[in-house]
């Protein structure tokens, strides 16, 4: 009756003939995209039998068919292992392997946004890992902390992270899905007017011994330019197995920079659109 695909970053919905399973008065169907974690509706359009539809973005989004007078028909949700790109699964089964030892993992994001994505969210969604939620804007962390209210094992800052601990220049923009200390990334991507503002940051040393009483087992950076310098500026005994970051935003030489840093600290490093993943061996 209705086929729903999730390959090549989108969502593709085809209807067969519908007719001869539903009334009249039942069609067209109503196709809605929902973001997983807020359940927002982002999307709408209507189908009859023998047409299609897709959608641009395919990550933690969930389809839901109504008939035409909106009654539930099929909700076909995000799944982590069908759906998921190698960084997903592979932090999903990283923590997945330490819960099957009866240890519950315990993880940090540094740049949640407002948690509508990232490789890290799955685990917050399913109880999956315990984990520190920083954001540094105060848009984004709003959201984030209502998403995610009442979720077990998770907690919130709303603070600037950085190598040392000093005050920076803080850049926004738009919806506050680009905000960074690095001003050629917000030049770069934003588009709409950017605002700057003098923040006090915490170093990310001092961010772990301040909330970590035993070492982490993953990390999950989005800091938008500034994750080479953060990861290089770790402490060697607090690295963490696992560790989740952005290389998009990184200029040639820090790419070759932190990618010497990993192999001589032995992590096996795998990169891919964007985004990096450095396992400890």
């Amino acid at each position: 009756m209705i086929d729903i695909d999730y390959g090549e970053g989108q969502i593709k919905i085809n209807t067969k003939y519908l007719s001869g399973v539903l009334t009249e008065e039942q069609l067209p169907l109503i196709i809605k995209i929902k973001n997983s974690i807020s359940k927002d509706v982002i999307w709408e359009t209507r189908l009859d039998s023998n047409m299609w539809a897709s959608y641009p973005e395919n990550e933690l989004k969930d389809v839901i068919v109504e008939d035409s007078n909106g009654n539930l028909i099929y909700c076909y949700n995000w799944d982590v292992i069908q759906h998921g790109s190698i960084f997903y699964k592979s932090l999903w089964l990283y923590c997945k392997g330490l819960i099957n030892k009866g240890e519950k993992p315990v993880g940090l994001v540094i740049g949640t946004h407002d948690g509508e994505f990232g490789e890290w969210v799955p685990l917050a969604k399913n109880f999956m890992s315990d984990m520190l939620l920083v954001e540094a804007s105060e848009t984004q962390f709003n959201r984030l902390t209502t998403n995610y209210k009442g979720k077990p094992g998770l907690s919130f800052l709303q603070e600037l992270i950085t190598t040392d601990g000093e005050d920076v220049e803080f850049f926004e923009g738009g919806k506050g899905y680009t905000n960074t200390v690095v001003k050629r990334v917000i030049d770069y991507w934003e588009t709409e007017e950017v605002h700057s503002t003098n923040r006090t940051s915490i170093s990310i040393n001092q961010l772990i011994k301040d909330n970590f009483y035993k070492k982490l087992d993953w990390l999950h950076l989005d800091v938008e330019g500034l994750d080479a310098k953060l990861l290089m500026s770790l402490e060697s005994e607090t690295l963490p197995n696992f560790i989740i970051f952005e290389d998009f935003n990184l200029n040639p030489e820090e790419k070759i920079e932190i990618t010497s840093w990993f192999e001589n600290q032995n992590y096996q490093l795998h990169s891919e659109g964007g985004i990096c993943m450095s396992i400890k061996q």
